[in-house]
C-alpha cells in the first residue's frame, strides 16, 4: 500500500532531469565497495543483522556522503529488538536475497536501533503520522540523498504478500516503486522532500517556533507564564473524555491501549496536593474523579492478560481495549515508570495509617520491584537491561522462535503442574479454558489455538465460595500455583532473549523506581526490601564508572576536560552520547536515591548532571544574542540533542508532549526546582520557569497531552515543598515519613549532611 504521499508524488511529478549533484569529497568510483556494518555495532538489535545479505550501513557522515557520491536516495529501517514484527521483518524480509540484492543495488540501506537514537525515532514517527497516519515498528524510511524524507511506512509483510485489494503489499513492492519514482521523476521527489523536511521541522520543534517568541524567553517569576491552575483542571475535563470506563484507559474506541504512566501519575499526584491547588481545579469532586480514572485503570491492568501473573511485569501495550491481548515485549523502562505509579497509588489509597500485603496494590508494587532486581534484568555488573523480547522457542532446540509463547499456557499443562485439585481453583482464577481463552476473531490465523493467555478472571472470594474453601486457603492455593508455573516456565522454556543494552535514562528510571519503593516494602516486612537500595547503588555506581566518561573533544574549566554521558553500555561505552532525557531521568533517579540514603555523593553527582544536561542540551535566552536560529531558537526549554548534527537535515527535537512517559522537559523542571531548592540555587528555578515558559501556547492549546510539564505549574505557582530536617538524630524517622508518602507538587528533603 503506498502512502497517499507518494501516490501524490507519482501523479504531480513533471519527469524533469535529475539536477547536477552537489559538492563531493569522492567520486562514486572512488569509495571502497559497499559492505554490511552491522557487526560493527553495539547494538544487539543492529548486530542481529549482521549475517543478513543487506549491505547495511551506520547512521554517520560516512554513509551519507556515500548517498550523496552515488546519487542514491538512502533506505532507513528503525526497529527494536523486543518488537515481534520486527523479527518477523528480518526473518522474512531482510534475509531474502532478492530484496537485499534490490537494496543493495538501489538504495543505500541504514539500519538504526530505535532505543539507540530515539531522536530519530520520534523525529520520523511524526513523520510517518504526518504522511500516512501510521507509525509504529518496524518503520521504513526512504530519503533523497540529503536526507530529505520522502516516504514512510509501518509494518511491511514478506515479499509476495497480496493485500485485500489484490495488489503486492510488501518492502520489495515499495522498493521498486520508490527506484522508479527517483530514476524518472528525481527533480519532483526531491522538491516535495525538501517541502515535507520543512513542515517537519516545524512539527517537531514545538516550544521553539514561532522564533519571534525568543526575545520575551526571560522568565523570573511564576507571573511571567500566561499557563495558569485554571488549565490543570481542563486537562482533567479533556482527559475524562478519552476515559474507557468499562476497562480503564484512554483512547478511543477499538483503537490499542497502552499504559500510560505520565498521565497516570498527574491523576494520582493531584489528590496530593494542597487545597489551594483542590479549589481551583474543581474542588473535591474533579478531584475524586481524577484519582477514580487512574486507580479503575491500574486495578484493571493489574487482572489482566497485560501483567505477567507468573514472573511479574507488564507487556508493552494491547491491541484490545480489555487489556487481554497484549504485544508480549516487556519493556524495563516502562516497567520502572510502572512501579512509580502503583506505588503512589498504594501509598495514597491505604486503608488506615498502616500499609499491609493485603492493600489492594501492594503485590504489584513488591512484584514489579522484585521483577526488576531479578537476575533476567540486572546484570552482574548492576546495569539494568533494556528490554526482553515479545519472542522465544517453546522448548530448548527448537528452530523457530514464536510470539508469546513464554507466557502462554494450555489447561493441561496446569493439570500436569499443579495436579487436578489445585489446577481446577488455579485455571478458574486466571481464566484458562480447556480450548483457550483468545478469541477466533483475534487469532485468525490460529496462532494462539488452544493457548490462554493468563488473566485474573475470577477473584478469591468468588472461587472461595465455589469451592467450599476458606479464603486463605485459596490465596494459599493461588501463592504456591504461580511458584510451581514459575519453576516449570524456568525450567522447560527458553526465556526471550534479551536486549542487554545498559541505558543511562532506562537505569535512572529503575534507580528512582527502587529507591522509592524500599520504604514501603520494609514497611510491610518485605524479604527483598533491603535490597532495593543496594541494587539502586549498584546500578548508580555502575553507570557513574562506565558511561561519565570524559568528553575529549572540549575542554572544561581550570584547564580539564568536561564530563559527558554516553548513552548505553553494552561490552563497552556507547559512541553514541547521551541524549536530554538520559540526563533528565538519571537525575530524577538519582535525587530519589539521595532522599533514600542522604548519600550526598548521588546529590553531587546529580548536580554535575544538571550542569552538563544545561550546557548541552538548554535553549538560553541570553545565548540567543538576537539571533534565533532553527537549531538555537534562544525561547527556553531543552532540546532532545546536541547542537552539532552529522546532517542539518535533521531537525533538533525540542517537545514537551508526553509519548506515554513524562517529556524531557517536565522530568527536568522538576529536576530543577528540586535542585534548586536543595542547593538554595536561584539560576535552576530560573531555567525551569523558562522551560515552562516555552511551551506556554501548547500548554494553554493542547493540556491534556503536556500533563506532566502542566504539573509542574503547580510548583511554580506554590513552590517546592521541603522537608527539612533540623535534627539529624530524627532524619531517619523524617524519611520515612516522606518516603511513605505518594508524590504531588516537587519536594525535597533539605538540610540533611
Amino acid at each position: 500500500m503506498m502512502s497517499a504521499q507518494l501516490q501524490q508524488q507519482q501523479s504531480a511529478a513533471d519527469g524533469a532531469a535529475p539536477p547536477a549533484l552537489g559538492n563531493q569529497s569522492l567520486g562514486s568510483d572512488e569509495l571502497p565497495p559497499v559492505r554490511n556494518r552491522a557487526s560493527e555495532s553495539k547494538s544487539p538489535y543492529v548486530s542481529l543483522h549482521a549475517d543478513t545479505p543487506v549491505a547495511w550501513q551506520p547512521m554517520s557522515e560516512e554513509t551519507l556522503a556515500r548517498a550523496k557520491a552515488e546519487n542514491k536516495p538512502i533506505y532507513m529501517h528503525i526497529g527494536f529488538l523486543a518488537d515481534h514484527l520486527c523479527h518477523i521483518t528480518t526473518r522474512d524480509t531482510f534475509h531474502n536475497p532478492t530484496v537485499a540484492a534490490f537494496l543493495n543495488e538501489h538504495f543505500v540501506p541504514i539500519i538504526v536501533d530505535r532505543e539507540e537514537r530515539p531522536d530519530l525515532d520520534a523525529i520520523y514517527q511524526n513523520y510517518s503520522v504526518a504522511v500516512n497516519s501510521i507509525s509504529g515498528w518496524p518503520l521504513h524510511l526512504f530519503f533523497t540523498p540529503d536526507l530529505e524524507p520522502f516516504f514512510a511506512n509501518a509494518y511491511l509483510p514478506a515479499p509476495g504478500t497480496v493485500g485485500e485489494d489484490g495488489e503486492a503489499c510488501d518492502l520489495l513492492t515499495i522498493l521498486q516503486s520508490n527506484h522508479r519514482l527517483w530514476v524518472e521523476k528525481e527533480q519532483k521527489c526531491r522538491e516535495e522532500a525538501a517541502k515535507e523536511l520543512e513542515g517537519l521541522e516545524k512539527f517537531v520543534q514545538e516550544g521553539a517556533l514561532p522564533l519571534a517568541r525568543a526575545p520575551n524567553a526571560t522568565a523570573t517569576s511564576d507571573s511571567d507564564i500566561e499557563v495558569d491552575l485554571d488549565h490543570v483542571e481542563l486537562a482533567v475535563s479533556r482527559i475524562a473524555k478519552l476515559f474507557d470506563p468499562v476497562h480503564g484507559g484512554f483512547g478511543q474506541p477499538g483503537e490499542p491501549k497502552f499504559p500510560n504512566p505520565a498521565r497516570l501519575s498527574f491523576l494520582l499526584r493531584l489528590r496530593e496536593c494542597p487545597d489551594t491547588v483542590r479549589d481551583v481545579i474543581g474542588g473535591d469532586e474533579d478531584v475524586e474523579r481524577a484519582t477514580k480514572m487512574a486507580l479503575q485503570t491500574l486495578s484493571k491492568m493489574k487482572n489482566s492478560g497485560l501483567r505477567d501473573h507468573i514472573g511479574e511485569g507488564f507487556m508493552r501495550m494491547s491491541s484490545t481495549s480489555d487489556w487481554n491481548m497484549p504485544h508480549f515485549e516487556k519493556m524495563v523502562g516502562d516497567n520502572a515508570l510502572l512501579l512509580g505509579v502503583y506505588l503512589d497509588a498504594w501509598l495514597g489509597n491505604r486503608k488506615g495509617t498502616q500499609l499491609t500485603n493485603q492493600d489492594e496494590f501492594a503485590d504489584v508494587v513488591l512484584g514489579l520491584a522484585d521483577y526488576l532486581i531479578s537476575p533476567a534484568i540486572q546484570q552482574e555488573n548492576g546495569g539494568f537491561i533494556s528490554s526482553e523480547a515479545a519472542y522465544s522457542y517453546y522448548r530448548k532446540g527448537e528452530q523457530h522462535m514464536t510470539n508469546g509463547t513464554f507466557y502462554l499456557w494450555t489447561h493441561r499443562e496446569f493439570d500436569e503442574v499443579l495436579g487436578p485439585e489445585a489446577s481446577n481453583i488455579a485455571a478458574a482464577y486466571w481464566n484458562v479454558q480447556e480450548d483457550g481463552n483468545v478469541p477466533q476473531e483475534r487469532d485468525p490465523s490460529d496462532e494462539f489455538l488452544n493457548q490462554n493467555i493468563l488473566s485474573a478472571g475470577n477473584g478469591v472470594h468468588e472461587l472461595s465460595t465455589q469451592h467450599g474453601l476458606p479464603v486463605e486457603e485459596i490465596h494459599r492455593i493461588i501463592a504456591s500455583s504461580k511458584k510451581k508455573l514459575l519453576a516449570h516456565r524456568d525450567k522447560e522454556r527458553v526465556r526471550p532473549p534479551r536486549d542487554t543494552k545498559i541505558i543511562a535514562g532506562v537505569n535512572g528510571m529503575v534507580i528512582s523506581a527502587l529507591s522509592r519503593s524500599q520504604a514501603a516494602a520494609e514497611a510491610v516486612g518485605h524479604s527483598k526490601s533491603a535490597e532495593y537500595i543496594k541494587r539502586a547503588e549498584k546500578a548508580a555506581q555502575f553507570i557513574f564508572d562506565s558511561l561519565w566518561l570524559n568528553d575529549i573533544n572540549t575542554e572544561g574549566p581550570n584547564g580539564g576536560q568536561h564530563k559527558v554521558l554516553h548513552r548505553y553500555w553494552n561490552n563497552g561505552p556507547s559512541e553514541t552520547l547521551a541524549f536530554a532525557d538520559d540526563y533528565a531521568f538519571l537525575i530524577e533517579g538519582l535525587l530519589d536515591l539521595y532522599e533514600a540514603t542522604l548519600s550526598k555523593r548521588w546529590l553531587n553527582w546529580a548536580q554535575d548532571l544538571q550542569e552538563a544536561q544545561n550546557r548541552l542540551f538548554y535553549d538560553s535566552p541570553s545565548a540567543a544574542n538576537g539571533t534565533p536560529s532553527r537549531r538555537a531558537a534562544g525561547s527556553g526549554g531543552f532540546y532532545s540533542t546536541e547542537l552539532q548534527t552529522i546532517s542539518s537535515n535533521i531537525p533538533r527535537l525540542k517537545s514537551a508532549m508526553d509519548i506515554l512517559i513524562p517529556s524531557v522537559n517536565a522530568v527536568s523542571a522538576s529536576n530543577l526546582y528540586r535542585l534548586g531548592s536543595i542547593f538554595a540555587e536561584q539560576r535552576y528555578k530560573q531555567i525551569a520557569l523558562e522551560t515552562i515558559k516555552a511551551f506556554d501556547p501548547e500548554l494553554m492549546e493542547h493540556h491534556w497531552i503536556h500533563q506532566s510539564l502542566l504539573a509542574n505549574v503547580i510548583t511554580a505557582k506554590l513552590g517546592v515543598e521541603e522537608v527539612r530536617i533540623e535534627n539529624q538524630d530524627l532524619a531517619q524517622s523524617q524519611l520515612a515519613e516522606l518516603r511513605l508518602r505518594a508524590r504531588g507538587r516537587a519536594r525535597v528533603l533539605v538540610g540533611a549532611k
